[in-house]
This record gives structure tokens, sequence and C-alpha cells, in this order.
């Protein structure tokens, strides 16, 4: 008998496995079992300083000797530390260890390693010395899939991991990015400061998948902006149907014309002629394989943002009414093809798609592998009763997804669609032709047109066939504009190089808009206006500077593919993907140096470098310590540098000067000196030379402990020109209110009660935070306005009299909860009825109170 820790990947997947075993913990079939989870990856790559040895870590924490790059792989040990934030799921494992005599890593099973290096960093950490087993289930881990698994284990030991080829190479994969990622964002980084770009402060981000979208966004725009339209005419044939027959053009044809009136010359020696059919062919054409996320994000690119996309279709796989979503298949098994056919016509039913259209019930062979690892997407045996459940459970993005997803997987089950190809030509012009396809039997296309995945949807008008005459007219063309970098653009270029899952490929997406809350932090490079994909200033830089890499390519990622692909097959051969990371380094070094000159001159970085907050430096030998230094020429305290102040600091003088300080002249004194503080970007202290400001005395405001809170703070002496008495200042650092005689701006004396509160204003686009003296608000008079604890838990009031209606006790209750309620009013024309939206933030002349959004109704 074995006792069996079960590893999840996260708690929807333990409690699955929980409800098809039986509990959290149980018997099967004779082994104990115990199931814990994680939440995603638990580990993370320690800071660079601690992963190399501490004669290294001074080289590796260097930014801007560039000589540095690239590192050695081997200087590494890749040890990892536990996230911060995930240390109670860490915790948790750990304190189940004891007892145990195998774990079993049930993390999905991803195409791409990642569950494997999930788990194993876990077993890593942990230390367990004893054995360990992998189970691969399908991506909607059912409870067959589930138990057939754990009837035949992958079994391992610490020791011999490194013979696991899907485990190799997923490390391998996550190294090759670590390196090339860090590295080349720090390069790119430093290219920027030395041009005077601080990015805001942070590192540029560089990545495999983010650059090259980020770059194709910034390329396709610049294409569209140096567009010169160019209109051109022609002769074409047009029948009485709207059919169109027209000539190859081809690059030199003297019969495309760039002024009108010629065309219009060349008109004279054509006349209505006879259109003849040269043949008529019946042809079929199979559905379409079925749809991933990137699919849906084209088909509702308009309606929902990458992020609603996949959180939602997540929370469904979590709910098992979809398929696994990070998948890359886009067929599935024969076992699977059987299993969900019977379900078939019910999920047909709630998408409102008769089932006497599922008439092949055969399946064909574009729709069947022999093996995958998840299967495409698609719904599954957990049927929803309506639509209107879904979308009361997931939103209308739910029930749009499940529609789509429902739809596709249907339209495998239904015939053909049947048209006829007709070719033609005109009899006197023979090199005037045409070639329609006129639909005769729509079968899977009454189910799912593949043409709603693409910009250009396909019209109402049905094609018609061919009338027996036709007639020329003049045609005017122009060449062809750059494609709009939209949604659709960008996805069907990474399907080009087969960049990423769908779902990988929505998750960058949505990074790189800094959408979602694992994002909050992020510095967005892409930005959307009106459906189409533009670069901010960080994205502009980005993509200046890594113009012409391989990173900025999609070709770097075919080729790590098919390293990793022979990895996974020999793992032996692991280190060929440092080899690679390597040489991909120096060569978008060297790029990237020769692009920085080019970036003061980029039109997007100039227009965009408001958004980049560029620091102007100067560069000189600091002779005290005799080092070349390039200093900012603003001081922290806002005091632009003279040429003359910049000489004197370099030679290691003070300078004075004055600077306004709240409308008050202050002198400061500056002066260059060696300063040491801790980088949170290497984990390490960092000496450089820099500004050091020494303040005038503060004689303005009050330094003591502030009691409540066991904290020193100081806060203005003076508030409407009385002056705090020692004993004021006393009460008012103990948290007590004091009251005194204040004069307002008009000479005008009032009685003010108040206490210190923690306050804050805006600074530009900073918040600045101080102590202060606050006035008590005035008593909210009960008679007029209705005081309320808003959804938010705070507290706000409003007037119980709205357009001359007296809120109801159950439309405050509605208020309250934030809820949207339609509500009567009399006007002098009789009774109107307006949709009443609750705002707390509603301003007025710069003020914020609770007030409403009104919009009129039928």
């Amino acid at each position: 008998m074995e006792r069996l820790l079960i590893l999840n990947e996260k708690k929807s997947q333990a409690e699955k496995f929980a409800d098809y075993l039986g509990g959290m913990s149980g018997e099967f079939e004779g082994n104990h079992y115990d199931i814990v989870y994680a939440a995603g990856h638990l580990l993370q790559l320690k800071a660079l300083g601690e992963v190399v040895d501490p004669k290294l870590a001074a080289k590796y924490s260097d930014w801007q000797n560039l000589d540095n790059f690239p590192w050695n792989p081997l200087d590494l040990n890749w040890s990892k530390t536990v996230i911060s934030s995930k240390k109670k799921y860490i915790s948790n494992i750990q304190e189940n260890l004891s007892g145990h005599d195998v774990i079993v890593i049930a993390s999905d099973n991803d195409p791409s390693g990642e569950g494997d290096v999930l788990g194993w960093e876990i077993v890593d950490y942990l230390n367990w010395k004893n054995e360990v087993w992998r189970i691969r289930f399908k991506g909607d881990d059912s409870a067959d899939y589930v138990i057939d698994a754990l009837h035949k284990p992958e079994k391992s030991t610490i020791k011999n991991q490194d013979s696991q080829g899907v485990l190799v190479k997923g490390k391998s994969r996550q190294r090759f990015d670590f390196l090339t990622g860090l590295e080349e964002s720090r390069i790119a980084t430093e290219l920027a400061r030395e041009q005077g770009y601080s990015n805001k402060g942070k590192a540029l981000s560089i990545g495999r998948l983010q650059t090259y979208i980020t770059s194709l966004v910034d390329q396709q725009n610049k294409a569209r902006a140096a567009y010169v339209k160019k209109p051109f005419y022609e002769i074409r044939y047009k029948d009485t149907n709207g059919n169109t027959l027209k000539r190859d053009y081809q690059e030199g044809d003297t019969w495309r014309f760039a002024e009108k009136n010629l065309a219009e010359q060349d008109l004279m020696s054509y006349s209505p002629d006879q259109v003849i059919v040269d043949s008529t062919v019946e042809k079929r054409k199979q559905p379409p394989k079925l749809v991933n996320l990137a699919d849906l994000g084209k088909i509702f690119q308009k309606e929902y943002t990458t992020e609603q996309i996949t959180d939602t279709y997540q929370k469904m796989y979590d709910d098992k009414i979809v398929s696994y979503p990070r998948t890359e298949d886009k067929a599935i098994t024969i076992d699977d093809f059987n299993e969900l056919l019977p379900y078939a016509d019910k999920i047909a039913t709630v998408v409102g798609i008769d089932p006497q259209l599922l008439r092949h019930k055969d399946p064909r062979k574009k729709f069947i592998i022999k093996s995958e690892d998840h299967g495409a997407n698609r719904p599954t045996k957990l049927v929803p009763q309506s639509l209107e459940e879904v979308e009361s459970k997931y939103g209308k993005c739910g029930r749009d997804i499940y529609e789509r997803v429902a739809k596709s997987y249907l339209a495998m089950l239904a015939e053909d669609y049947v048209y006829t190809q007709i070719k033609a030509h005109i009899a006197n012009h023979p090199d005037f032709t045409s070639t329609i396809n006129v639909p005769k039997e729509l079968n899977y296309k009454l189910i799912f047109n593949e043409s709603d995945s693409s910009e250009e949807r396909q019209s109402g008008q049905q094609t018609k066939n061919f009338a027996e005459n036709a007639n020329p007219e003049v045609y005017q063309g122009t060449n062809t504009p750059p494609s709009k970098p939209t949604l659709t653009f960008i996805l069907n270029n990474l399907d080009k190089w087969n960049l990423g899952t769908g779902a990988t490929k929505m998750q960058t997406i949505s990074k790189l808009q800094a959408i979602g809350k694992e994002n909050k932090n992020v510095i967005p490079q892409l930005k959307v206006v009106k459906g189409v994909f533009e670069v901010t200033g960080t994205g502009a830089l980005i993509a200046c500077l890594a113009k012409d890499t391989y990173l900025s390519s999609g070709k770097i990622t075919k080729r790590l593919q098919d390293i990793l692909n022979e990895i996974k097959t020999d793992p032996a051969k692991k280190d060929m993907v440092y080899s690679v990371a390597e040489k991909t380094i120096e060569y978008d070094r060297a790029i990237m140096i020769k692009n920085a000159s080019l970036l003061k001159q980029d039109v997007q970085v100039k227009k965009l470098a408001g958004d980049l907050k560029a620091i102007e430096r100067f560069s000189g030998v600091f002779v005290p310590t005799n080092e070349k230094i390039n200093p900012s020429v603003i001081i922290f305290d806002g005091h632009k540098t003279t040429i003359e102040e910049q000489q004197k600091a370099l030679a290691g003088e003070k300078i004075k000067y004055l600077i306004d300080r709240f409308g008050k002249k202050e002198e400061h004194t500056a002066y260059l000196a060696e300063q040491t503080y801790k980088s949170k970007k290497v984990g390490k202290e960092i000496t450089k030379i820099d500004w050091k400001v020494e303040f005038p005395e503060d004689t303005d405001h009050i330094k003591g402990l502030y009691l409540p809170l066991g904290k020193e703070i100081k806060f203005k002496k003076e508030y409407g020109r009385h002056i705090f008495s020692k004993e004021e200042a006393t009460k008012l650092l103990a948290g007590e209110e004091i009251s005194f005689e204040a004069t307002n701006k008009q000479g005008k004396s009032f009685t003010v009660t108040g206490k210190l509160t923690e306050q804050e204003f805006r600074d530009g686009r900073h918040k600045v935070k101080f102590w202060g003296f606050r006035i008590n608000p005035k008593p909210v008079d009960t008679n007029i306005y209705e005081v309320i604890t808003y959804k938010d838990g705070k507290e706000y009031h409003f007037k119980k009299i709205h357009r001359g209606h007296r809120w109801t006790p159950e439309e405050i209750k509605r208020i309250a909860a934030g809820k949207k309620q339609i509500v009567a009013f009399n006007g002098r024309n009789g009774t109107y009825r307006m949709e009443i939206k609750p705002n707390p933030n509603k301003q007025y002349k710069g003020r914020k109170y609770f007030g409403f959004e009104e919009k009129f109704v039928k």
C-alpha cells in the first residue's frame, strides 16, 4: 500500500479530483491519498546576484557595460525562491508531506512542458527524496481520464528527472526565454537611458512573443502613415447580375491608366459583348477545423477584450462545460468524437440549430488524430439547459463563447458545403475573365460560417450565375493600402509563424495592453483606438530598438521550437538551447546598439516622447574619484542646473540656488557624492555618484510622534492664519480634536474644530500624501438627506427628494447596492421613466458628490 500526495495545479482542479476520487483524502484502489494544490507557479528564479558565484555578482549586476552580454548560462545555478504572495500554498504542501511515500504530479499536461516544470520545481524545492509519479490526462480532466492516468503513472525520482523529455523541454524553453528576455531587456534599457529615455524609471520589457507583436504593430502603422493613395483606371465588363470580368494585371501593362480621361478614351474601343461560359463544375467544401481561443478573439474583437474572452473561457472550463483552453490541437481522437456524439442533438437544441442538419455522423479524417494532448476546443458532455442559463452565470461574453464553440463543433457533423464553380470570358475579348462560386447546398454554413472569423465578412448578397451579356465600363481602383493592425491582423501573423497557442496569444496581447489584475504593474506597450492597435511611448521605444533583431522576428521562435522538439526526443541535448540563446543575444545586441542612435529620429518615439519622461543628462569626470559619470541635468528637487553649476559639481564643489516650494523661495545646497542604495531590480546594494541636496531648516512645520499610530510625522504649524500653540500641537499629536479662531482669505474670523489626518493632493500625475489639520465635516441634515452605507463600505448621503420624487425604502436599498433601476417621475407633461444608476464619484466644478447617471427609457 502506497500513501500518495496528489499535487494539483490549482484549487479548481483539486476540487474536481476530490469529486472523482471521493474527497480530498481517501482510498484509491488500496492506496491512501491526500490532495494538495498550487496556484500556478509557486516559485521564481532568485535575484540574479543570488544565482551566481558571489565573485561574479558585481558583473551580473552591471547593466552599463554591454560587453558583459551575453552571459555564460553555466554561471547560473538556476535556483528558485517562493513567490512572496504564494507562500501559504507551499507551506500547506510542506505540512502535508509527512507520512507519504509518493508525490503525484497532477498538473496540466501542457505540450510546452509548463505543467511538468510547475510540479517538479515544487518537488525540488521541498527536497523530496522518495518516488515521484507524473500522471498525464486530457485537458477536460474528466473522471475517466483521471482514473485512467492514475493507473499508468510515469514513475521517477529527483535523480533521474532530467531524462524526462517533456520536463527538460519545458525547462529549456523557460531558460531560453529567461536569458534572452532578461539580457535583452537590460541591453535595451541601458541603450535607451544613454539616449535620455527613462521609460518612467522602469526597465524595458523585451520578449520573444511580445516584441514580435509590438514591432509588427509599429511597422504596420508606419507603413500606413507612409501610404500614398494612387488611383488607377481600367476597363472592366459587368453583367446584369453584378458579376465582373477583368484582365489579370501585370506590372507594366499599358491598359491601366493613371488618369480617368485616358481610360474613357480606351472605353471607346469596347462595346457590349457576350459572356461565354468555359466550365461549370460542382465542388464540395468540408467544414473548417475547430476554433481555438485566438479564433474567438478574431470573431469577437469588436465586442470583448482579450482578457474578457480568456478569463470567461477559463471560468467555463473550470465548470467543465467547455474543454481545456490552452490547447494547440485543432482536431480530436476517435474516442473523443464517439464520446461527445450522443450529446450533439442536445447541444444543437441549446444553440438554436436544427438537429436535422447533423447528418454526417461518420468522422472525417481532417477532424481525427490518433493521439493528442488536450484535443481541440469544444463543448463537453455537461450540456447547459439553455443559452440563457449560460448568460446568467458567465455574462453575454460566456453566452457568445459557448454558442460559437458549440456551432464550430456541430459544423463537423453537417454535410459539406456544395457550390457550382463557373468560369467565363468575354467573347471578343477572351482576356476578360471571371470565376464565381454559386451556392447550391449551404449545409454546414447554416451552422457555422468560417468567414465570421475574418474581418471581411461575407455580404448578405448571394452570387448569381452569369448573364448572357456584359457591358464595358471605366473602373476606378487604388493601390492597396497596408492593412490596419487589428486583433485579427495580429493573430493571423502569429498563425503564419505558428507562434503560441490560442490562449498564449490572447494573454500576451492583454499583457501588452496592461489589461488584467496580473498586469497591473506592467507599463503598456500597445493601446487600442477604435479597434486598431497602436504603440505607446514604451512600445515605440522597444520597436525602434528591436527593429531587425531576432527577437522581433517569428523566425527565432520557429528555430527554438525545432530545437525544443529535438530536446524532448533526446534530453541529453538540452545545452543546445544555450548556444541558440547566446547567438541570439550577440546578434541582437549589435543591432540594438546601431538602432539606439536612431531613437531621437524615430517618428513614433519623437511623437510619444512625453510618455517616456526623457532624462536630460550631462557627463564628465568627477574629480574627487577620477571616474566618468553622467548624472541628471535636473536635480530631484526640480532645479535645472546650468553648465557652470555642472562644472562646479564635477569639481566636487557645492552649488546653491533658489527654488519655489509652496509659494515661497527656499535656498537649497546640492553637490555630487557617492551614495549607496538597494536596487529592487537586482536585490543588491549599488553604489554610484549622484546628487545630494541639503535642505534649509524647516520652520513652517511641526515634527513629532503621532501617538495613535506610533509614527513620526510633520504637519504645517499654521491653519487659517492661526499658529498652533505648544499645547495645541501636543493635543493634535495625541490624536485629539482642538477648537480655535481662524481667519479666511477675506479677513473674516470663524471658529473651527478638527484634528490631524493624513491627506493627499495631486502633483501632476502623482498623488502626494501629507499630514495636516482638517476641519470636522458638518453633520448631515437627515431631514433633507438620506444617509446610506454603499456597496464599497463607505458612507454617503444624497437628497431624499430627486426630481420631485421621494425615494422609497426599496429604491434606497437598490441605490445602496449600486444597482440600476427604472423610476417613474411626474413632469409637466405627465409621467416619464428614467433608468437611474448610482455614481459615488460624480463631480461638479471639481468636487465629488454622490449622484446618479440618468437616461430616459420608454
